[in-house]
């Protein structure tokens, strides 16, 4: 099915359809992907890369798609375990052959997994192993936005205020300073971490901008600062509008061209 003897057409095609918002085939497909290349017992470099690919793309897809499955919450953590162990193996097949470069890289995206097991455990009511995750992420990857973001929802979420929320707090004020300034990518404000996946300025102060407010019991040192951030961030954006503020000022310096390019939780509204 899905000429599964071409793994890389079939993950390009997977990625379509997630894309147009066909999760379920994409599920599917990734699904059937990785079982036969796992079945393979003897994976050159390419597909080896390829697994590790579909695994990722795999984990996320089931992710979204488990917001109300928690059977497809268990397959997307299990999905992420032999993603850790297969990215583990890739990382050492490159070792092998002299690049140890590209080993590091491999290595390098494991913050990014640790944050999407975190985001599944969450969903799975584990608030503890979430944030155990999300910290990982946040010390491989220092100022891991994405990790503090979770960080602070979860703990929020799992216990309906921040009265106790001063690191976390201070976390991803910290990890927004470190993002640098906003640009713009054609009609998109972003912010554009060295080495992380781009956040979209409106959607995260949307998302942040609630625990801010006097009644979630953050305290108030904290909250101002984060506040204050935020209210940052609004003004560049229309400063950037305004033509007062470059609008790519970090661009170039801060796109990792090996980090994963598929953000599929853009997708999980459909």
């Amino acid at each position: 099915m899905f000429g599964m003897s071409d793994p890389a057409t079939v993950l390009t095609q997977m990625r379509r359809y997630a894309s147009e918002g066909r999760l379920e085939m994409a599920e599917v497909m990734a699904g059937e992907m990785t079982e036969r290349m796992l079945a393979e017992k003897d994976r050159d470099l390419e597909k080896q890369d390829l697994l590790v690919q579909g695994l990722r793309d795999y984990a996320n897809i089931l992710e979204i798609r488990g917001a109300e499955n928690a059977e497809k919450l268990k397959l997307s953590f299990g999905a992420n375990k032999e993603l850790a162990k297969q990215r583990k193996k890739l990382a050492k097949m490159h070792n092998s052959e002299g690049n140890q470069a590209a080993a590091k890289t491999i290595r390098e995206h494991q913050a990014d997994d640790e944050v999407q097991a975190g985001r599944v455990l969450a969903l799975m009511g584990k608030s503890p192993k979430a944030m155990s995750r999300f910290a990982k992420a946040n010390k491989l990857r220092p100022n891991h936005l994405e990790a503090c973001i979770e960080a602070l929802s979860t703990e929020f979420l799992s216990k309906g205020h921040l009265k106790k929320s001063t690191k976390l707090s201070n976390a991803l004020t910290l990890a927004l300073n470190a993002a640098g300034s906003v640009n713009r990518n054609g009609p998109a404000f972003q912010l554009l971490p060295v080495g992380q996946r781009a956040a979209d300025v409106p959607a995260l102060i949307e998302r942040v901008m609630p625990w801010t407010v006097a009644s979630t019991g953050m305290p108030p040192p904290v909250q101002s600062k984060l506040l204050d951030k935020l209210n940052d961030l609004s003004v560049q954006v229309q400063r950037i509008e305004s033509g007062e503020q470059a609008a790519n000022a970090a661009l170039s310096a801060a796109v990792d061209k090996l980090n994963p390019t598929m953000d599929y939780h853009a997708f999980s509204g459909s």
